[in-house]
C-alpha cells in the first residue's frame, strides 16, 4: 500500500469547514482566502480518493468518509498542540532535567547552596547530582551521563570546554587548643611540624598539598590518610591532628570547637571550571543552570567562620 501523505494544513482545514459548514467561514478562521481553503480540501479528497463533503448551495456537509477522518484530524491536531506546547515549555524551561558531575568539596557547600535558589527561579527543572572524586567526575561527562561537571581545569583533555567558575583556596582546619594565643594564619612550615590529617592520594587535594610540602623541601608528619574530606573533619574534631582543605568546602559557621586558618608561604589555590564536552548543544535547561551558577559565584561568599 502506498503511504499517503497528509499536510497538517488540510486536517486544520477541513476541521474548520466541518465545525463551520460553509467555506467562506472556515476560510476567515484559518485566516485563508476561500480559493485557497477550497485546494486544501481538493487537494487533501484527490489523496485520499475520497469524497468528504457534500456541497450544496446552501451548506456544507461531511461524508461518511469524512466523518470517520474527522475523529482522526481531530485526534492528530490536538496530539501535535500539546507536543508543540511541551517543546514550547522545555524550550521556555518550564520543564527539563540537567545532570551534573561534581567534586565533593563543591557539591557539600556551593552546589547545595546554588540549588535551592534555582529551583524557585525555575521549579520545573529537575536537577540530578553526581557526586565523586575528579576522575569520576571526569568520566560521567565523558560517557555523557551528565550535561556538565564542576571540577578542576583539564589541561590535557582537547575534548572539553572550560568556563571559569571561581578560585578556591587551601586552608587549615584544627582545635583552638592547638594554638595559644588563638591565631588565624599558618605556614607550610609550621603546619609541617604538626599531626596532619591528609586526604588520601590520588585526590586533587592531596596533589596540592604535596606539592606545597614538596616545593619547600618539607616532610610533613601523616597522622591520617582518608578519603571523604567528612573523616577528615570528624578527627579534627576528635583532636588527632590538622586537616588541609579547601576553603568551599568550609561550613558557613564552623563549631566553636573548631578553627580555621589561612595557610600561607605560599597560598595554594586551585580553579573550579564548568566542564562540557565540545561541540554539544547546550539544553536550555543546562544554559540556565550554567548562567545561574556564573552569577550566584560572582556574590558568592564563604561567609565568617569561627
Amino acid at each position: 500500500m502506498n503511504r499517503i501523505n497528509l499536510d497538517v494544513r488540510q486536517l486544520q482545514a477541513l476541521i474548520a469547514v466541518a465545525e463551520e459548514g460553509s467555506f467562506s467561514a472556515a476560510a476567515s478562521r484559518v485566516f485563508l482566502s476561500q480559493p485557497a481553503l477550497s485546494l486544501q480540501v481538493k487537494h487533501l479528497e484527490e489523496s485520499l480518493e475520497l469524497k468528504l463533503f457534500h456541497r450544496t448551495t446552501r451548506k456544507v456537509e461531511l461524508t461518511p468518509a469524512g466523518q470517520e477522518l474527522l475523529v482522526t484530524a481531530r485526534r492528530v491536531i490536538a496530539e501535535l498542540d500539546e507536543g508543540i506546547a511541551q517543546l514550547r515549555d522545555y524550550s521556555e524551561c518550564r520543564r527539563g532535567r540537567v545532570a551534573v558531575a561534581v567534586l565533593p568539596s563543591l557539591a557539600s557547600t556551593l552546589l547545595a547552596e546554588a540549588i535551592p535558589g534555582f529551583r524557585r527561579k525555575l521549579p520545573g527543572i529537575r536537577v540530578g547530582v553526581r557526586d565523586g572524586v575528579a576522575d569520576a567526575v571526569i568520566e560521567a561527562l565523558k560517557a555523557g551521563e551528565v550535561d556538565l561537571a564542576l571540577g578542576l581545569p583539564m589541561q590535557a583533555e582537547e575534548e572539553f570546554a572550560m568556563t571559569h567558575l571561581l578560585m578556591d583556596r587551601l586552608v587549615a582546619l584544627a582545635r583552638p587548643e592547638q594554638f595559644d594565643p588563638p591565631r588565624a594564619r599558618l605556614t607550610w612550615t609550621e603546619l609541617s611540624r604538626h599531626p596532619l590529617v591528609a586526604m588520601a592520594r590520588g585526590t586533587s587535594i592531596r596533589r596540592l598539598t604535596d606539592q606545597a610540602f614538596g616545593q619547600l623541601h618539607l616532610h610533613p608528619k601523616l597522622a591520617y590518610e582518608v578519603s571523604y574530606m567528612s573523616t577528615a573533619i570528624a578527627l579534627v574534631e576528635n583532636g588527632e591532628g590538622i586537616a588541609v582543605l579547601p576553603s568551599s568546602a568550609m561550613p558557613r559557621t564552623l563549631p566553636p570547637h573548631l578553627l580555621r586558618l589561612e595557610v600561607d608561604a605560599p597560598t595554594v589555590e586551585r580553579q573550579i571550571c564548568i566542564l562540557e564536552r565540545k561541540g554539544r548543544y547546550r539544553s536550555p535547561a543546562a544554559e540556565s543552570l550554567i548562567q545561574y551558577l556564573l552569577e550566584f559565584t560572582a556574590g558568592w561568599r564563604e561567609g565568617p567562620h569561627t
